[in-house]
């Protein structure tokens, strides 16, 4: 080979190089060349120029608005083809009420800024600029993610001139823009800087299937809101000359913000807002944080929305802003009695299906609980209520805030102290109470709290029977009048009645001296238990007894394997025929067997029913659609008759007092009693238990292995674009088998079954399968999976 050959032979790899390097100039040419989409907003846009560069504002007001309202300022994120586009939904509706500017921080001419002038201090003053320049008084700012922590900053600066602020899932508290960048940070930034190498890197980054991927993963709850038009939207933004340089600052480390020492000097009240369902990087984990630092701070959260609530839940965003916006200039918004009105900053979104719950303080208030006990009692027109308490911290504060808004309506308070549920529901029932409220947030962690509430004999109040229109009262600021003669309080014991009781329910002599260990996870169980066991033959190993509404142990939500650890251990080491674990208020249980396995919640249901019918011959026997097969085989084998019905306690209470049920059960270890005002009753469920246990005369797992002989998957949550296509899509490819439409789809087999059903509150499709081996539950499992997801 000459001199020649091997120069040329050198030369090739600088060749491909160079061609390589023409073709990603000439991408980047072209992707640089992206077109701006139209405005998205509409209003009018105003042309400012700030320091040299042509950016814009857009301007939105109502014919309607009043001249006098507060205006509103809002301010967009910065991320990868961020731009006022998110308020596209939010402005118009905030619009009907008040003037409203839409501030671009980028401007399609500031995103050309030389690289190095990006900093959190010139967003900054942007803002407080824009401030000056278009607001001739006072005005509120709302801001989102990083956009929402510079308004923060501005609010600090020019705090004479900013009336509310508005923080929807700020950024920078506690995370990642709080700490200097490392060494792989920095490079990392000065990478995407670099003319050729840089851009290219983030124009693989900013590709449309690249922006799909992370707004459906990280801001939308909903994948099926990351419609073609909001990618098209991010990636013609993304694509302006020189955007490439915020997000290289951002991750170097020139955007950084520190809120957590911004926010104790921020003397602007402020609203908290942000998502439910937002991904790991954008739950709203400090909100506690963020609330103790800051001077005068309220939280909303809002259910089926993530980082963007605004986009998500625009409705109710916008009635959560404009009231909080309104309070400053004294504005009176209307309130459609007709309608369900979304819940404002006042009420928060924490009625749920079957009871109240939410954090204390910031969710659930003493002043809330007070609006409670009012509603409540003028909504029933009750003239007495018994109410109990777990052991959360909070309790007694939200027991006096409630007994006073009852005793302001003209009821009679019962306080019957620290209680589990099931012996609440045993108060009412038993001495005929008008109504009762049991203070709990059950399993929940130990910064909430909650209310349960029922009518006259225990029957239980939710969102369809009750709630929504004490919500609603709340809402309309319609509490009821003040009794002319408020009522009383008056304390009760009835933990020895609720234990006299319970016994009822089986043969005390006949319950053989099993040695028992029961963990009451710190929960109410601590001191329902002594009272019942006191009268039988066993010995009871006590685990965290101690009332403690922190929860030092372990959360106490025994349906979580995890929690059970301690139980299975105890059992072991003491050689305890069976342990039993009850959640925070007492009401669900679950068992282990002499070895430590555990026992699921349709299996209890299964052993309740073979003792009931051993008292009740022939009876109905209820068990939701979710429980294993072998629940109403049991039910047949001994002379019942198994009725299946829907998940949910509303809707199986009202079945079992229709039909006059004896005793039904749930998977999620909630078991009902007829002869319990149809409540649920975790303590009765364990006795019986222990009845059938002593009858069989042999270790728990043997009498439990005839029954439990099948396969289950649990409960799989997959978050899906269009559920009713999927459903339909399942129902097609199990064609063949049996179906119903009892709750969402079952598909039966002769050896295995699956079920597959909506959430109530979430884009979710909840996914149960059983088999009659464990390989027919996993490859049907996998196999669901597999269409549920594609």
């Amino acid at each position: 080979m000459g001199s020649l050959d091997r120069l040329r032979k050198a030369a090739r790899p600088l060749g491909a190089l160079v061609g390589i390097t023409g073709v990603a100039a000439l991408v980047n040419r072209s992707l640089r060349n992206t077109a701006l989409p139209s405005d998205p907003i509409g209003g009018v846009r105003r042309p400012w120029r700030w320091r040299g560069y042509e950016i814009f504002l857009t301007e939105l007001c109502g014919p309607d608005a009043a001249p006098d309202a507060l205006p509103v300022l809002l301010v967009h994120g910065i991320s990868t083809g961020a731009s006022s586009f998110e308020f596209r939904k939010l402005a118009p509706l905030l619009a009907a009420r008040r003037r409203v500017v839409a501030l671009d921080l980028l401007g399609c001419g500031l995103s050309e800024m030389p690289n190095a002038a990006y900093s959190a201090e010139l967003f900054v003053d942007q803002i407080v600029d824009a401030i000056s320049e278009f607001f001739p008084a006072k005005v509120a700012l709302v801001g989102s993610s990083l956009g929402a922590a510079f308004c923060i900053r501005a609010a600090l600066r020019a705090g004479d001139r900013v009336e509310r602020l508005v923080a929807i899932h700020p950024t920078g508290l506690a995370g990642v823009l709080d700490r200097e960048p490392n060494v792989l940070q920095r490079s990392a930034g000065a990478a995407f800087r670099s003319p050729l190498a840089g851009e290219t890197a983030f124009n693989g980054l900013a590709s449309k299937a690249s922006l799909h991927w992370r707004l459906a993963r990280y801001a939308y709850a909903n994948p099926a809101s990351v419609t073609p038009e909001v990618v098209d939207h991010y990636y013609a933004i993304a694509h302006q000359p020189g955007a490439r340089y915020v997000p290289a600052q951002l991750i170097g480390g020139a955007l950084n913000t520190d809120v957590a020492r911004d926010l104790p000097f921020v003397d602007v009240p402020i609203l908290l807002m942000g998502g439910r369902d937002a991904g790991m990087t954008g739950r709203l984990r400090y909100a506690h944080e963020f609330l103790r630092l800051a001077q005068d701070a309220r939280l909303r959260t809002l259910d089926g929305a993530a980082l963007l609530p605004h986009e998500e839940a625009a409705e109710a965003t916008a009635a959560s802003i404009d009231a909080f916006v309104g309070e400053a200039s004294g504005e009176t918004l209307e309130t459609n009695r007709n309608a369900r009105p979304m819940p404002t900053a006042r009420v928060p979104d924490i009625f749920k299906s079957y009871d109240v719950r939410g954090i204390y303080p910031t969710e659930l208030s003493d002043e809330l609980a007070y609006e409670i006990g009012r509603a409540f009692v003028a909504e029933l027109g009750a003239t007495s209520v018994v109410v109990g308490r777990d052991m959360r911290p909070s309790g007694e504060a939200l027991f006096a805030a409630f007994a006073r808004g009852a005793n302001e309506a003209g009821a009679d308070v019962i306080d019957i102290g620290l209680v589990s549920t099931d012996a609440l529901y045993f108060a009412v029932g038993k001495y005929g109470y008008a109504a009762g409220v049991m203070i709990t947030a059950s399993h929940n962690p130990a910064n909430y709290n909650g209310l349960k509430l029922t009518r006259d004999k225990a029957q239980a109040i939710s969102l369809e029977t009750g709630l929504g229109a004490i919500r609603d009262r709340i809402a309309g600021g319609n509490l009821g009048a003040v009794a002319a003669t408020p009522g009383s309080i008056t304390k009760r014991d009835i933990l020895d009645d609720f234990a006299a009781h319970c016994l009822t329910f089986i043969e005390p002599k006949n319950i053989k001296p099993f040695k028992i260990a029961i963990d009451a996870g710190n929960g109410m169980a601590g001191l329902t238990v002594p009272p019942v066991f006191k009268h039988l033959g066993c010995e009871v190993v006590p685990l965290f007894f101690e009332l403690d509404g922190t929860f030092p142990n372990h959360p106490a939500s025994p349906i979580e394997p995890e929690n059970m650890v301690d139980l299975q251990q105890a059992v072991r080491a003491h050689g305890c025929d069976l342990g039993a674990a009850f959640d925070g208020d007492a009401d669900r249980m679950f068992i282990v067997d002499e070895k430590g396995g555990l026992v699921g919640g349709d299996m209890v249901t299964a052993l309740v029913a073979i003792n009931t019918l051993k008292r009740y011959p022939g009876a109905k026997i209820l068990y939701n659609l979710i429980c294993s097969r072998s629940v109403p085989e049991q039910v047949l084998k001994y002379g019942g008759v198994p009725v299946r019905s829907q998940v949910g306690h509303s809707l199986i209470k009202k079945t079992m007092r229709d039909e006059d049920i004896v005793f039904g059960g749930e998977h999620s270890g909630h078991f009902y009693f007829r002869d319990n005002w149809f409540a649920d009753s975790g303590m009765i469920a364990l006795l019986q238990c222990l009845e059938v246990f002593s009858d069989a005369g042999k270790p728990v797992s043997e009498v439990i292995a005839p029954i439990d002989t099948r396969f289950r998957s649990g409960e799989i949550n997959s978050r899906v674009h269009d559920i009713p296509k999927k459903m339909a899509e399942l129902e097609a490819h199990f064609a063949d088998a049996q179906i119903d439409h009892l709750d969402g789809v079952t598909v039966q087999y002769p050896d295995w079954w699956l079920n597959v059903r909506p959430s109530n509150t979430e884009p979710l499709l909840r996914l149960n399968v059983e088999g009659d081996t464990k390989q027919l539950m996993e490859r049907h499992r996998d196999e669901a999976l597999a269409l549920i997801r594609s």
